[in-house]
């Protein structure tokens, strides 16, 4: 794109207008000046009628480039919030979403704090949530993508939760050992194979097709999670997943074994089914 030196407002406009065809293109303009200035939003634009030096110029540029063929900002920007920390993202991990902080927050409300298995765990955004808000907290966090048990071992490292996860590389549930846990979460693929090519190009083209790719009705990974958690899961322990909402309700209700009673339903900010929960043969007292 064309530029000639000017003013950090100058670039800021010029971001803005060559995003113009994305949802929030100001914003995203100020993230990108942001991050590559190495200061806060704030920052930016308190600092609008200064000249850009040239460095941050091309840095952001070059950045920019990317954002308008959809590359996922998270990957360029190389971070994401969720859940109050600022978590490591890399290109080939699934990129957080904020409907996932739902699945902490259900998760969290239902948890003793012990011992709990994250399936699924990409790069670890929901196990690190649960770490930093229990601190004796212990988890075991699965994973089959390369990728992304490369980008959840750093994230383990950069917050010191190393000692208290174990990082199990599974391709089937078989592979996971033996253990008894209070607590078994799961964001896993859910959505129909023939849906993905029509999601939006900052999914379908770039993130992890192994990590949305949940088989014919999206509803292939449930099944066996079942089987998992009537294996490592305690009596009274509690099963959470993220899916789909519509017909995936009535479905994942009609798989639900009878050892597992429903508890809780969450909806996200468009109203949609997003959460589901259940108790494990509920023999324990409340």
């Amino acid at each position: 794109m064309a530029y000639k030196p000017g003013t950090l407002g100058e670039l800021r406009a010029l971001l803005a207008a060559e995003l113009r065809e994305l949802d929030s293109p100001l914003l995203e303009a100020d993230l990108i000046l942001a991050h590559y200035a190495g200061k806060g939003r704030a920052w930016v634009h308190a600092h609008l009628p200064d000249a850009a030096p040239g460095e941050l110029a091309d840095a952001v540029l070059s950045a920019c480039d990317r954002r308008k063929a959809r590359e996922p900002l998270q990957y360029i920007l190389g971070c994401c919030d969720f859940d109050g920390l600022s978590l490591l993202v890399e290109a080939g991990c699934l990129v957080p979403r904020p409907e996932t902080e739902l699945l902490v927050e259900c998760a969290a409300a239902n948890f003793d704090g012990g011992a709990f298995l994250d399936w699924g765990t990409g790069t670890g955004c929901v196990a690190l949530a649960l770490l930093n808000r229990f601190p004796n907290a212990r988890a075991l966090m699965v994973e089959k993508n390369p990728a992304s048990l490369n980008c959840a071992r750093r994230n383990l490292e950069k917050f010191g939760f190393s000692p208290r996860a174990r990082l199990i590389a599974s391709e089937a549930p078989g592979d996971i050992p033996d253990c008894e846990v209070s607590l078994v979460v799961s964001n896993p693929p859910y959505v129909p194979s023939s849906e993905i090519e029509r999601l939006m190009p900052e999914v379908s083209r770039y993130e992890p097709w192994l990590a949305l790719d949940g088989g014919r009705d999206g509803l292939e990974p449930y099944h066996w999670l079942f089987e998992l958690c009537g294996r490592v899961l305690r009596p009274g322990g509690f099963f959470c997943v993220e899916y789909g909402g519509g017909a995936q309700t009535a479905a994942l209700r009609a798989l639900a074994p009878k050892a597992f009673r429903e508890t809780v339903l969450l909806r996200d900010i468009a109203g949609c089914d997003r959460v589901i929960g259940w108790r494990f043969a509920d023999t324990l007292p409340q």
